[in-house]
């Protein structure tokens, strides 16, 4: 079965939009910051998520420290075991997750996943926006299909949880969050550092398994919380 496919060109061209702006933040002092979620706030609730593994992870992982290594201010800077790629956030945070909320987005994925490939997504150069760094993903046809039937899974029932999460759309990137600003200060190694990355190649995301977790972050780690996995 074959899946429309994702605009690469235009994601490429969107990137680096967001990086021209994000530079200047970046540099100037000026970024979105994001602060600690508390229960009921719109982001950082339970999510769809491909765990990176491997040498493709060590590779990310290095990106991270590498960043991390450069900041001056204190920001949530991601690590290894918490590097990811999203395939839909769910709903807003909450402290705590009723059961019936994991039965029922399990149960969703599962009937999402009948008859889809390998989900896959290319990353290729660092970037970011005034709201945080990450790596620039391509993901291909089956992961969108895979987003967009949960997105229509969505439509009867809402969100069981707190309002938030991607709601009515469906992300058409793939990227790989590295840090989140949690104050507004000037960090030009920083900025710098990502503009010398913008074209490198790191490789490939193939999967067959995505894990459902919840986020327990803090003022420096996102600190995931893997509650379920499903292989198809």
């Amino acid at each position: 079965m074959s899946f429309a496919r994702s605009d690469h060109a235009a994601l490429r061209s969107h990137y680096e939009r967001e990086w021209t702006d994000g530079r200047a933040a970046f540099a100037a002092g000026t970024v979105r910051t994001d602060p600690v979620p508390r229960d009921g706030d719109a982001r950082w609730g339970l999510s769809l998520v491909v765990p990176t593994e491997g040498s493709f992870a060590e590779r990310i992982a290095a990106e991270a420290d590498a960043i991390a290594a450069r900041c001056q201010g204190t920001h949530l800077n991601y690590v290894r075991r918490d590097l990811h790629m999203t395939v839909r956030s769910l709903e807003g945070h909450q402290d705590t997750v009723p059961q019936r909320q994991i039965d029922h987005y399990l149960g969703q994925l599962k009937d999402a996943t009948e008859g889809l490939g390998p989900i896959s997504a290319r990353f290729e150069g660092l970037g970011g926006s005034i709201g945080g760094l990450y790596v620039r993903g391509y993901p291909n046809a089956d992961l969108l299909e895979l987003r967009r039937r949960l997105r229509d899974a969505r439509i009867p029932f809402g969100n069981l949880g707190p309002a938030g999460g991607d709601g009515d759309r469906y992300r058409d990137n793939a990227h790989i969050s590295l840090l989140v600003p949690r104050e507004a200060v000037p960090e030009p190694e920083v900025a710098a550092y990502v503009d010398s990355r913008t074209t490198i190649d790191f490789g490939t995301i193939t999967t067959n398994e995505i894990s459902l977790v919840a986020w327990r972050p803090g003022p420096r780690t996102a600190n995931i919380e893997v509650i379920d996995r499903l292989t198809w």
